[in-house]
């Protein structure tokens, strides 16, 4: 019966959340109703999480409530290039490798002579916006092979360790 303390695992790390995000983006009607669906839903988790935080167990961690909130102010934006990922034909082979990088760069370690998958869930999330965002062979091709260069640059640029 170890299943709830693995989905609370799963659902505290940032993949979760770039899949969900993603796809409220992905298949909202508009450009400007991804921005906003994707904002107001991370402002009601941050705000939620916060609020029962504070009351319940007298807990606010103001370092991570600018952090979190800043992301929530930035979803907007990415949400509209995610629903443009979708929607747009042409920019369709190069800008869902933008969240599929950032999830390839959580699920993986990459050496110089190596590749190993140390989150299977959040590589299974990788496969699950594979789908998404699938339009033909070729364009799924491009898009994982730009993924591969976007989550290698995160991985050197990045200063979170997710």
């Amino acid at each position: 019966m170890n299943i709830l303390p693995y989905f609370g695992d799963l659902c505290s790390r940032t993949g979760i959340w770039v899949l969900i995000a993603t796809l409220i983006a992905a298949y909202s009607k508009t450009k400007i109703s991804a921005a906003l669906n994707t904002f107001m839903f991370f402002i009601g988790m941050l705000t939620g999480y916060y609020i029962y935080s504070a009351f319940l167990f007298g807990f606010f961690p103001t370092s991570y409530f600018l952090l979190w909130g800043s992301m929530a102010l930035a979803s907007p934006f990415l949400a509209a290039i995610v629903w443009m990922a979708k929607n747009n034909l042409r920019l369709a082979w190069i800008l869902p490798a933008l969240p599929m990088g950032l999830l390839l760069s959580l699920s993986l370690a990459v050496g110089v002579f190596y590749i190993h998958v140390n989150y299977i869930e959040k590589f299974i999330m990788y496969a699950v916006l594979c789908g998404v965002f699938y339009k033909n062979p070729k364009q799924l091709a491009t898009t994982i092979s730009v993924s591969f260069i976007i989550s290698f640059i995160i991985k050197q640029v990045s200063p979170f360790h997710f």
